[in-house]
């Protein structure tokens, strides 16, 4: 059975940081006894460790911290969209991933930012009557693409050289320490219009083109179709499908690294389509967010016991499956161990002297006020 007094203390650490961090960040010693980190209302009910874990997992972080995140991955932005500006090379910013739809679980996290080419895109043909593009560029996209990834290189290596730059990531550029206040990734691409967003003219329909820089090419993505879909049936079901995302990436966050290593293979995208594919068991008023913990393992016991179940899921933007490789199901079986030993330390801390191994119910009726 998990110790969950153990994970408590991962929980806090990530979202705010290690005592000891906090302290040198304060120009304190890591001898002080005191831990200036806030108590946020999870760690103050009057509960067991597993009921206080899984109403703190599903929480948001700070909203100051992830304020914090996104001026930083905006100002970098910006700077490098100066830059290029400088050599003749037009391109504009946006955010995308889990800050942006506000899932991510850590306090002090990553930030992506497209860096999207601003006057030429890729159009999907044949056009919409009445939709014009013009490009006086005759190079491929991709070599185009290929020119503003190897640019924005040469740019933050020399902007951020007290940082570090880390070019070797085939989707984006990762830059870490030095002045900055988080990572922020730069994903170099170019804009895609989507006979939808041809028709339509909203940006939820605008798609991206993400430069690949070890196979030259070009992936095509739907960052904004997947946030404007997410966003708009959380608030559906009131907030409660990021509760059961952020749930998820906690639990996957907190396993034992043997573990954890297969669980990854189930990306941001595919732990946010397992909640997505929910639906009305989202339906919980917040008083009874246990029940959640109790909802989810249900739906991941489907999900492991039927092969049809699994294959209908798609990502919320509808691009592709969510189980397309063997990897994924295998982490699935881990999620939904890790979930059901949540469920069941929850039910025996609410009736510990029962001689029943597992009684949903409990979950799904007991009131924590928060």
């Amino acid at each position: 059975m998990i110790n969950f007094d153990n994970r408590l203390k991962s929980l806090k650490d990530r979202r705010q940081g290690s005592r000891e961090r906090v302290l040198l960040d304060n120009h304190l010693s890591s001898y002080d006894p005191r831990d200036l980190r806030t108590k946020e209302r999870y760690e103050e009910l009057a509960e067991s460790a597993s009921i206080k874990y899984a109403i703190g997992a599903m929480a948001a972080v700070d909203a100051r911290s992830t304020q914090i995140s996104i001026e930083e991955g905006e100002r970098v932005a910006n700077t490098l969209v100066s830059m290029l500006s400088t050599f003749g090379i037009s391109a504009e910013m946006e955010i995308q991933g889990s800050v942006a739809l506000d899932v991510h679980i850590e306090g002090h996290s990553d930030v992506d930012m497209l860096i999207l080419k601003s006057d030429i895109v890729l159009v999907q043909i044949p056009r919409v009557d009445g939709f014009k593009v013009e490009s006086y560029d005759k190079r491929s996209m991709e070599d185009i693409i290929k020119e503003l990834r190897q640019q924005s290189e040469i740019k933050l290596t020399s902007r951020y050289y007290q940082a570090e730059v880390d070019c070797s990531g085939n989707k984006s550029i990762a830059l870490s320490g030095g002045s900055l206040r988080r990572k922020v990734d730069i994903v170099p691409a170019c804009w895609f219009h989507s006979h939808d967003y041809q028709r339509t003219g909203v940006k939820h329909h605008k798609g991206v083109e993400i430069y690949h820089k070890g196979e030259h090419r070009l992936i095509r993505n739907q960052p904004f179709l997947h946030i404007k879909r997410v966003n708009d049936k959380d608030l559906v079901y009131s907030g409660n499908l990021k509760k059961i995302v952020r749930l998820m990436k906690n639990l996957i966050a907190d396993m034992p690294e043997y573990k954890k290593r297969v669980a990854k293979k189930l990306s941001s995208y595919d732990i946010t389509a397992i909640g997505y594919d929910m639906n009305d068991q989202l339906h919980c008023p917040s008083y009874l967010s246990i029940g959640l913990v109790e909802k989810l393992r249900s739906h991941l016991t489907l999900l492991v016991d039927s092969t049809e179940q699994r294959d209908r899921i798609l990502v919320p933007d509808g691009t592709r499956k969510v189980f397309d490789t063997p990897d994924k199901v295998e982490a699935l079986q881990i999620l939904h161990s890790e979930v059901t030993d949540l469920a069941v330390s929850i039910y025996k801390s609410i009736d510990p002297y029962s001689f029943v191994e597992y009684n949903s119910n409990q979950l799904l009726q007991r009131q924590v006020f928060i």
